[in-house]
Order: structure tokens, then sequence, then C-alpha cells
């Protein structure tokens, strides 16, 4: 951050959340910009034929991104054991490929990484995020003078306690006119 944050300082974040329906993420089509193309189908040269044929396995059959996005979430939550804590993956293979097929446990970093290069494989732009999980919420009272609607027009002021453990990792997936 810019100026840096120092333990015990508090900032203030503020965000958006949009309201797409499925049906719309379905219907969004695959008419992506060019920078995306270019940017979020990407592959890592070391990317296993197993992998390739993994991804064509999950999305066989698929019409649309969202679908695909589900079908790789899915095929990851069944398959994939979620530990917080692992072995250290080998030197001599490729980690993704060890991740999904051989050692079949990972944290958010393998998840997230896994569903962007399958996601890719099948055509769909997707990148990895990082950040932070929401944190606890904590309620404050009203602000003195004020009723308990605040500025965002929720029925109360809340803060976040958001801490090194809430980080974390997702996939994102680009749907053209949405984003």
């Amino acid at each position: 951050a810019q100026p840096y944050i120092r333990a015990g300082e508090i900032y203030e974040v503020r965000s958006r959340l949009s309201s797409v329906t499925e049906l719309e993420l379905r219907t969004a089509g695959e008419v992506y910009p060019e920078w995306v193309l270019e940017r979020y189908l990407q592959l890592p040269d070391t990317t296993t034929e197993r992998t390739r044929a993994l991804a064509e396995q999950i999305t066989s059959g698929l019409d649309n991104p969202y679908d695909k996005a589900l079908a790789v979430t899915s095929w990851l939550r069944s398959n994939i054991q979620y530990l917080e804590v692992i072995n250290p993956p080998p030197t001599d293979r490729d980690v993704l490929d060890w991740f999904l097929f051989d050692y079949r446990k990972g944290f958010c970093n393998y998840y997230a990484t896994a569903e962007v290069i399958l996601l890719r494989l099948a055509g769909v732009p997707a990148r990895w995020a990082v950040g932070y999980a929401q944190g606890e919420r904590q309620a404050l009272p009203a602000s003195p003078g004020r009723d308990e609607e605040s500025v965002f027009g929720e029925p109360e002021r809340a803060l976040y306690l958001v801490r090194e453990i809430d980080a974390h990792s997702w996939p994102e997936v680009y749907f053209p006119g949405i984003g």
C-alpha cells in the first residue's frame, strides 16, 4: 500500500458488489477483447498432456464459460482434499500435474492455480487473484447524532478485523460485457 500501512493502523476500503445473474453469465458469450485473449489464456510451457486431457474431460459438452467454470470448481472440490498445510511439491515435476493427479491435496493457492489453468485450457480467460477474505465482522454502535443508517445504506456500521490468517487466493473468470 502507498503509503505503507503499519501494524495496528486502520484504513478504509470501499467495494462494489455486482448483482449479475447466472443467466447473464451463461449468455455473456465468448467475444473477448484482444487484451483479454492475450493476457488471460497464456499457459505454462510445463503443462502436461494429462492436464490438457483433464480440462477437456471436465468441460466436454458444455457450451458456455460459466458452466465450464462451475464444472471445474465442482471437479476440484470433489477430487482434491483441502488442507491448510501440505508437503512441499517435488522439484522435478510439474507442480500442477503432481497436485491434480498424484498428491490430490492442497490449499487455496493450489486450487486457484488449478482452476485458472484448467479453464484456460478450455478456452476460458481466467486469472489468479490474491488478497484477503472478509475477516471477522464486528458491529459498532451508531455514530452520535446519527441514526443507525451508515453512508453505505447498511442498517449498522461495521468494522472487519482482517488478519494474516484471512489471506486467500481465488480464480477470476472474464465475462464479456460484465468483467
